[in-house]
């Protein structure tokens, strides 16, 4: 194979489909969810790969760099699934045979919805988690990688967060500071909608959901005041919700203005 690496790149959550144990599953199927639709079965990647991968080789690509999806692997916590690995031995070993050097990612942007459910990448647990799901595909490939990304972009969180405090603080888009495949926008109706939706969805306080999703981002700026008195008060009495449902984008935004002038610049929950 050439030493110059020329390819294309996915993320497994983008293109394989039905990726049903993952936090942006649950995400994409809220009510308020900052996704513009559910991922489905996208391309279908995940049955379709032998083609894919011809194509991408009949184009004069030599590379593939491609993510194994860890809520596939591990879909329960501690439970690692050795049919989802044989997977991806199988997209290895087809790279090979069609002369395209596999390059692998261990994590682009989607976890699975367990560890969420425990705080997610907002905790320090996340480190032994990470390490413990890395050691198994490391130890259980069996299939000669020479190039292995552990996180995609890992930048990103940090990025995607202080952008959206930035917005909400100035109230209009940052057009050009980054590109997300979501829609969140400036919706704060929704955007708080689905802080909740996602806590109930996820077992949690909505204040404790980390993920990689851009809407997620904003809640270390809305840690206190009325926001957290409304997550209690809608846990407790279902008929809260509802009639915070129907409340103006200009009246949440007018209070949640107020709570971000107090609590300053978002710092990572």
């Amino acid at each position: 194979m050439s030493t110059f690496l020329i390819g294309a790149a996915t993320a497994a959550h983008q293109v394989e489909g039905n990726n049903t144990h993952s936090d942006f599953w649950v995400q994409e199927h809220l009510k308020h969810s900052d996704f513009v639709e559910p991922s489905g079965q996208a391309c279908d990647h995940y049955h379709r790969y032998e083609e894919d991968i011809r194509l991408l080789a009949g184009a004069g690509c030599n590379a593939y760099r491609f993510s194994i999806e860890w809520a596939r692997i591990e879909s329960e916590e501690g439970r690692f699934d050795e049919q989802a690995l044989d997977h991806y031995r199988d997209v290895i070993d087809c790279c090979r045979e069609n002369g395209v050097t596999p390059i692998v990612t261990l994590h682009h942007f989607s976890s699975p919805a367990w560890l969420i459910s425990k705080g997610g990448w907002g905790k320090d647990y996340v480190v032994t988690a990470f390490a413990r799901y890395a050691r198994y595909v490391a130890e259980h490939i069996d299939r000669e990688l020479p190039y292995i990304c552990t996180i995609n972009e890992a930048n990103m969180g940090g990025q995607l967060q202080k952008i959206a405090a930035d917005m909400m603080k100035a109230g209009k888009r940052k057009e050009g500071d980054v590109q997300v495949g979501q829609n969140s926008g400036l919706d704060m109706k929704a955007i708080l909608l689905g802080m909740f939706e996602q806590g109930r969805a996820f077992h949690t306080s909505p204040f404790g959901v980390n993920t990689s999703s851009a809407a997620t981002r904003a809640v270390p700026a809305l840690r206190r005041g009325w926001t957290r008195r409304i997550w209690r008060a809608c846990r407790n009495f279902p008929g809260i919700w509802r009639s915070i449902e129907r409340r103006s984008p200009r009246w949440i935004w007018r209070n949640t203005s107020r709570t971000i002038g107090r609590t300053g610049s978002a710092t990572r929950a």
